[in-house]
């Protein structure tokens, strides 16, 4: 114990480590209340959220079936989250018009079974690209080939054969050679050939050839008209095509045998009403409808001689000679007979009936048969050839025919 008045030993003087320190700065002390203030709050917060928060569960996979034709998407009752929005960035935007499958078609999918074939890789491909046939508006040509004839050109391309003949030489029509150029129109229809000093305007032909509309004429494509009324008159050697149109009724060329002289001995060979081979013949000649009226001649394109005569007339044998043909016949002649005489022939179509048949062998001036309008004929009458060597010659220019 220090007496009163006692100097102070001299030298470092201790420090007792209880004794209080100075107080902190009172702005310390609060920025330190407000931190620990913050941290307890966000706490409180946190275990908020872990209390109050509901169960989360996984959503099963609802498989479709048969059954399930709803395509809203059925979720478990304890599910309770919605699927996340999937968000596609700008430059990933799908257009508008992406082809989509529905439902429906997913579940048939589903339903259809595999292909066996499939699995073993026997499915064959055709690597070529089907195209349908188009529509042609325009004339083409086509180049005979051997063994081609106007029919089977008209089969290829779908027409009539009495419309590829309406648009070529008529000789086409009787003898097609190898090298033909036959021009092939785009539809069924005619074809005309403009002759100006015979002033028939449009609507004149289109009345020739039986159509009912002229503007079928002008709006044809085959055409390449300007727009022009159905009164014009066009220019000497245009060339029309008339759709639907129908020309002059057509004879066909049948086929026909012939040996090595040229004389033709059979007449259309594959016809049930052909006589088979048979030669000789020839005498004089004769007119065969001598009571009957001249109405058209022979000329490119038409192989004989038209005349007309009231249903029933009686028919001559225009010269003698063996009958190579007598029945119907499918060019175009209706009921027919065919005479040989030697190197010539002469043929009677259109008969209403006949009176000769195969084996017999006429003399010239003899009945064969009787005038009609079978085949393609537009009325009664004679329709009436001489070949020369299969050859068409004029009638009228034969001596004693008498036209």
């Amino acid at each position: 114990m220090r007496r009163r008045g006692t100097q102070r030993p001299s030298g470092p003087t201790a420090v007792s480590p209880y004794r209080p320190r100075q107080s902190l700065p009172r702005w310390r002390r609060r920025f330190g209340c407000l931190c620990l203030l913050s941290a307890i709050s966000l706490t409180i917060a946190a275990a908020f959220l872990v209390v109050s928060a509901p169960p989360i569960t996984v959503a099963s996979p609802v498989l479709a079936t048969e059954e399930a034709s709803d395509p809203t998407p059925t979720l478990l009752p304890e599910t309770v989250i919605a699927a996340e929005p999937t968000f596609i960035p700008e430059e990933a935007e799908q257009p508008a018009d992406q082809p989509t499958i529905s439902p429906a078609q997913i579940l048939a999918l589903l339903a259809t079974p595999p292909d066996p074939a499939a699995a073993d890789g026997s499915v064959s491909t055709d690597p070529f690209t089907l195209i349908t046939n188009r529509a042609r508006s325009k004339m083409t040509s086509y180049i005979a080939q051997r063994g081609d004839t106007i029919a089977s050109i008209a089969n290829r391309y779908g027409l009539k054969k009495e419309s590829i003949a309406w648009c070529n030489d008529y000789r086409l029509a009787l003898v097609l050679r190898p090298g033909d150029v036959v021009t092939i129109p785009p539809v069924d229809g005619a074809c005309h050939t403009v002759i100006r000093t015979q002033r028939k305007d449009i609507r004149a032909i289109a009345e020739q050839y039986k159509v009912a509309d002229p503007y079928a004429i002008i709006d044809s494509p085959a055409n390449e008209l300007p727009d022009i009324a159905p009164e014009t008159l066009l220019p000497s050697g245009a060339r029309l095509f008339i759709p639907g149109g129908e020309g002059e009724i057509i004879t066909w060329n049948a086929p026909v045998q012939q040996d090595g002289a040229g004389n033709v001995v059979a007449f259309d060979p594959g016809s049930p009403f052909s006589c088979g081979a048979r030669s000789g013949g020839g005498t004089r000649w004769v007119n065969p409808l001598p009571n009957g009226t001249f109405v058209r001649g022979y000329y490119a394109g038409h192989s004989g001689i038209d005349i007309s005569a009231p249903t029933g007339t009686p028919i001559y044998a225009a010269n003698g000679g063996p009958i190579l043909y007598a029945g119907w016949n499918n060019w175009g002649y209706g009921i027919t007979v065919v005479i040989g005489h030697g190197p010539w022939s002469t043929l009677y179509g259109h008969m209403s009936s006949r009176a000769v048949g195969c084996g017999q062998v006429v003399g010239a001036g003899q009945v064969i048969g009787y005038v009609g309008s079978t085949g393609n004929s537009s009325g009664p009458h004679l329709h009436f050839e001489i070949r020369f060597r299969n050859q068409p010659q004029d009638p009228a220019s034969t001596s004693g025919i008498g036209w």
